[in-house]
């Protein structure tokens, strides 16, 4: 695992929050999908906190993307919250903010 990158599952009864801190590309973008993947296997939602990613690209977009069909495939909630302004940039430029983000609950 990369250095700067540390992922933290939190589970409840019913919803998982994904904590992802650090850069999100290539080579972490595995680990944020097997991170969703064990949560969906356990909680109907899930929430991709974002509060402390440092950089999102396209490698990261793809598994939110990825992550997100799951979701719906297995009839639960993937909802992205809380990311930096670098990020939530991001998402804003490739049309996906208003599609992967979630109000602030």
């Amino acid at each position: 695992m990369p250095h700067d990158f540390r992922i933290e599952i939190n589970r409840d009864a019913d919803r998982a929050v994904i904590h992802v801190a650090g850069e999100i590309d290539l080579s972490t973008r595995d680990l944020l999908g097997a991170a969703a993947t064990r949560s969906f296997d356990v909680a109907r939602t899930v929430v991709v906190d974002l509060a402390q990613a440092t950089f999102l690209d396209s490698a990261g977009l793809s598994a939110l993307i990825r992550a997100r069909n799951e979701a719906e495939r297995l009839g639960c909630e993937l909802q992205i919250r809380s990311a930096t302004d670098s990020v939530a940039r991001v998402l804003e430029v490739t049309g996906l903010l208003h599609w992967l983000t979630a109000s602030e609950a």
